[in-house]
C-alpha cells in the first residue's frame, strides 16, 4: 500500500505560530513565523516518513461544530480569532502557506461546514487502498488506529508514533475503546468534563470492557459503580462529542506524488518562489 501522510493543518499552525518566540516578518511587515515553522515541518515530516503523497486539512477561522447540539460548552474555551489583530493571528499566516503549498503541489482543504478531525476521519475510512499516518498533537484520533493508521505526536525528542500496540502500554486499552475511556477521562481542551472520581487507571479499566454495561455486569467497586450510574447521560454525551464522524464527503481529496524537486529547497526558497512578493526577512 502508498503511504499517505495527513497533517492535522490547524494544530500545526498553532503549535509553528506561537512555539517561535521571535518576530519574523518579510518586507511588507507581514509577520511570517508560522509560514517558515509550518513547510519547515512538513519538509521534516516528509524526510521522516518518505510517504508517496502528503495532505493537509484545516479547520477555518470560522469552522462550524455538528457538537454544539449536545453541548453548548463544547470548545467555548477556545478563543474566537475574528477580533483578534492580524500580527497576533494565526490565521494570518493561511494565505501564504496556501501559496507555498500549491507550489509544492500539496493538496491541502479548508473546512468549513464540519471540524477538520472528522474530515481526516471521513478521508482514511474511506480510503481503505493506503496506509495512513496522522500528525497532530490531538489525542482524539488515537480512536482512528488500525493496522493501516498511526497517529504521530510531534513533540521534539519526545515525538511519538503510536501504533495499536503503542496506545496498548501507554492506557492498557484498544483503539476502539477510546472514545469511551475519554468520555470518562473528559478533555480540557475541548472544555469536556469527565468523571469525578474516575482517573486514568480506572478509566481503562472500564473501557477495556468496551462498555459501562459490560463493566456493570462484573463485581466491581460499589463506588464507582454507583458513579457511573449517577453519570451515565453525562457520559453518554462525552460519548457523542468524542466521537469522530467518518461519514463526510471527501470526494474532492487528491493524492499528489510528491514534488521531490522542489522540497529540495530551501524553506525560505519555497516561500520566496511561491509568492510574488519580493522576500526580505526583518527581525
Amino acid at each position: 500500500m502508498k503511504k499517505i501522510v495527513i497533517i492535522d493543518g490547524h494544530n500545526l499552525l498553532f503549535r509553528m505560530f506561537y512555539g517561535i518566540p521571535a518576530s519574523i516578518k518579510n518586507e511588507l511587515g507581514q509577520e511570517i513565523k508560522g509560514v517558515i515553522g509550518f513547510i519547515g515541518s512538513i519538509k521534516k515530516i516528509i524526510e521522516t516518513f518518505t510517504p508517496y503523497s502528503i495532505i493537509v486539512i484545516f479547520d477555518s477561522e470560522t469552522s462550524k461544530t455538528n457538537n454544539l447540539k449536545w453541548d453548548k460548552n463544547y470548545k467555548a474555551n477556545r478563543k474566537n480569532y475574528e477580533t483578534v489583530p492580524e500580527p497576533e493571528n494565526p490565521f494570518s499566516q493561511l494565505p501564504l502557506i496556501k501559496k507555498a503549498l500549491n507550489f509544492l503541489n500539496i493538496f491541502y482543504e479548508e473546512v468549513i461546514e464540519n471540524e477538520a478531525d472528522d474530515y481526516i476521519a471521513s478521508i482514511i475510512t474511506q480510503q481503505k487502498n493506503y496506509e495512513f499516518t496522522i500528525v497532530s498533537t490531538d489525542t482524539d484520533f488515537f480512536q482512528l488506529i488500525d493496522n493501516r493508521i498511526t497517529l504521530y505526536i510531534p513533540r521534539g525528542k519526545k515525538s511519538h508514533l503510536y501504533t495499536i500496540e503503542e496506545l496498548y502500554k501507554k492506557y492498557s486499552i484498544l483503539p476502539n475503546q477510546y472514545v469511551l475511556f475519554k468520555s470518562l477521562t473528559g478533555d480540557k481542551s475541548d472544555n469536556i468534563k469527565g468523571i469525578n472520581g474516575i482517573g486514568i487507571i480506572t478509566a481503562a479499566k472500564i473501557a477495556s470492557c468496551n462498555s459501562i454495561e459490560n463493566f456493570l455486569l462484573n463485581k466491581q467497586n460499589e463506588k464507582i459503580k454507583e458513579k457511573l450510574m449517577q453519570n451515565k447521560e453525562t457520559i453518554e454525551k462525552n460519548q457523542k462529542l468524542i466521537e469522530m464522524n467518518r461519514n463526510l464527503d471527501t470526494k474532492k481529496v487528491t493524492f499528489h506524488p510528491l514534488n521531490k524537486e522542489k522540497l529540495n529547497l530551501k524553506t525560505l526558497e519555497i516561500i520566496k518562489k511561491s509568492t510574488t512578493n519580493a522576500f526580505k526577512l526583518k527581525s
